[in-house]
């Protein structure tokens, strides 16, 4: 999995990728090892993370998958 993980986009700004949740990147090594992040973006309480295949999984705000969705 690549990710660059130096900026998430929020409603409040961009956020160090501190802020992403350890299960978030498990969940991605698990499921899509082979897969290339495009963007992250942080919403409210929910996280949402756009593959270059054109996923767009979310997350919970303690990093539970909630939805896929194709784009």
């Amino acid at each position: 999995m690549m990710v660059n993980w130096n900026i998430i986009n929020s409603s409040k700004g961009n956020q160090s990728s501190q802020s992403v949740r350890k299960s978030i990147v498990s969940f991605l090594t698990r499921h899509y090892p082979c897969s290339v992040v495009d963007a992250i973006e942080k919403k409210y309480n929910v996280y949402k993370v756009y593959l270059m295949s054109g996923l767009c999984l979310t997350f919970d705000a303690d990093g539970g998958a909630v939805k896929t969705r194709s784009n």
